[in-house]
């Protein structure tokens, strides 16, 4: 039975502009600081009667695009149709679909909405074709309507260990990841604030808590320590938010994915057309031998600016191991042929060399043209620096690692970048292309390194530095890998 329906009501606020926000607390403002009668209410009108215009006509124009938008379902397929003058519509069957996820974000939960993003190889890798807002109850109808075209018999379910998970949350969280977490939130609100309220909220909120601390620690010090305990404690709460409740499912021709607590996400990924497995871990969960494992997949992955693309969280590397063997039977075990020039070893430094001497010469510069300025330039320096030094260790334990490897008709790849470590098994007919660069210092060692593609439309690159050239073209060449070769890479 085809069942038919408009978008939830909350996506009618998705379609005002940016700045909608900025116009209603003014008004609001106002309107509270007058006394509550007839007369004030009048004079408040005659003051903001244009404001009051400009949000009535933009309501008026989202309230139209949100009308413009209908789907119908049913067990084979779903028609997206838009327009209320001219009318455009898509059809997608189930069978086509790589990806469908199906998210819940706290406020979407307490609404009864879910956002519904569909993913086929028809469209760009790097985002969903379809996205739409269903009510929970339709978004559930739609969800079941997709398994049930799926094949139905069940062959290996996980779900890790909540104490381990807590535990592993707390040893491998990064503040790293809760830098950047807190910079995807600031994209997030910068759809509706203004970026100087941001910085000014943020710049707040930092000055207050240093003040609080430099009560018993010196002020540099202490603003050294929010920043990394804050950025960890949020990087730990986030884990937990995303992957408290984690199952892995996969059947015949799918896999099913479902997490959070506060947050409910569930996902539907075709197996035929997953790219490649990767196993990531970070420089500590590599030396603790634990680590998680992901997909590449169309569409999975890419309806948020913070979401990963796991499909087992961080947990013992047998664990891993033994998800890959059940999950992915046909891949082989990670094995590397073709390992790292020794002669080559100084230019895994390179980043980590640069990236410790900008914020060190800017301090200089402040030093004797602001001096001023000497104060906060100082803690800034401490902790640009201790990024470029934990970079420097990750590049030492890649030395030793990065490599190539082939099995049968599949490839891997270890390699590390930035901070993670990551282990790529691919099927040889996913690599798109492979090019052998060599810059002109490493023509004097006799090195080169290979950029490998996977999926040309994703543009996904695996970047395998410090290889030995004449190792290397010998191993492509054997394995019937087109090839293309640069002595001067830009």
């Amino acid at each position: 039975m085809e069942r038919t329906g408009r978008q939830h009501f909350v996506r009618l606020f998705s379609y005002t502009t940016r700045y909608f926000w900025l116009l209603l607390i003014p008004l609001a403002r106002s309107l509270y600081s007058m006394s509550f009668d007839v007369d004030a209410f009048r004079v408040w009108i005659r003051g903001a009667w244009l404001d009051l215009l400009v949000l009535l006509v933009i309501i008026c124009f989202a309230w139209i695009r949100w009308m413009s938008v209908r789907f119908a379902f049913d067990s084979e397929k779903i028609i997206l149709r838009r327009g209320i003058y001219v009318n455009s519509e898509d059809t997608v069957y189930y069978s086509q679909i790589t990806t469908l996820s199906i998210k819940q974000g706290f406020l979407y939960r307490l609404l009864g909405a879910s956002k519904v993003h569909i993913a086929t190889n028809a469209g760009n890798f790097d985002r969903a074709d379809v996205t739409i807002t269903m009510r929970r109850a339709d978004a559930d109808r739609f969800y079941s309507a997709v398994k049930g075209s799926r094949q139905k018999s069940l062959n290996y379910s996980i779900s890790p260990n909540k104490l381990r998970l807590l535990l592993f949350s707390v040893l491998f969280s990064s503040a790293l990841s809760g830098v950047l977490i807190i910079v995807a939130l600031l994209l997030e609100t910068g759809e509706i604030f203004d970026r100087e309220v941001e910085a000014k909220l943020l710049f707040d909120t930092l000055t207050e808590a240093v003040n609080i601390a430099s009560v018993y620690v010196p002020p540099i010090i202490s603003l050294i320590i929010i920043v990394l305990v804050g950025a960890w404690s949020l990087s730990f709460v986030n884990n937990l938010i995303v992957y408290w409740g984690f199952v892995l499912t996969k059947c015949a021709d799918s896999l099913y994915v479902k997490s959070g607590i506060w947050t409910k996400n569930r996902h539907i990924l075709l197996r035929s057309r997953i790219n490649y497995i990767d196993i990531k871990q970070s420089f500590t969960s590599k030396v603790f031998n634990v680590s998680s494992l992901h997909v590449h997949c169309a569409g999975y992955g890419s309806t948020g600016r913070n979401e990963m693309t796991v499909v087992l969280p961080i947990t013992t590397r047998k664990e891993v191991n033994g998800a890959v063997e059940e999950v992915f039977p046909e891949y082989p075990r990670p094995k590397v042929e073709l390992k790292t020039n020794p002669r080559s070893y100084g230019g895994f430094f390179f980043w980590p060399i640069v990236f410790a001497i900008i914020p060190v010469c800017g301090f200089v510069l402040i030093y004797h043209f602001l001096p001023d300025w000497y104060v906060v330039a100082y803690p800034a320096v401490a902790i640009t620096v201790i990024p470029a030094v934990w970079l420097a260790l990750c590049k030492t334990l890649s030395m030793f690692i990065t490599g190539i490897g082939m099995s049968g008709d599949y490839i891997t790849m270890r390699y590390s970048k930035m901070f993670t470590f990551h282990t790529i098994v691919a099927p040889k007919d996913r690599i798109a292309k492979v090019i052998i660069r060599q810059s002109p210092f490493q023509r004097i060692s006799g090195a080169c390194s290979a950029a490998i593609y996977t999926s040309s439309d994703s543009k996904v690159r695996h970047y395998i530095y410090g290889l030995r050239l004449d190792r290397a073209l010998a191993f492509f060449e054997k394995n019937g890998f087109d090839l293309y070769y640069t002595e001067n890479p830009k």
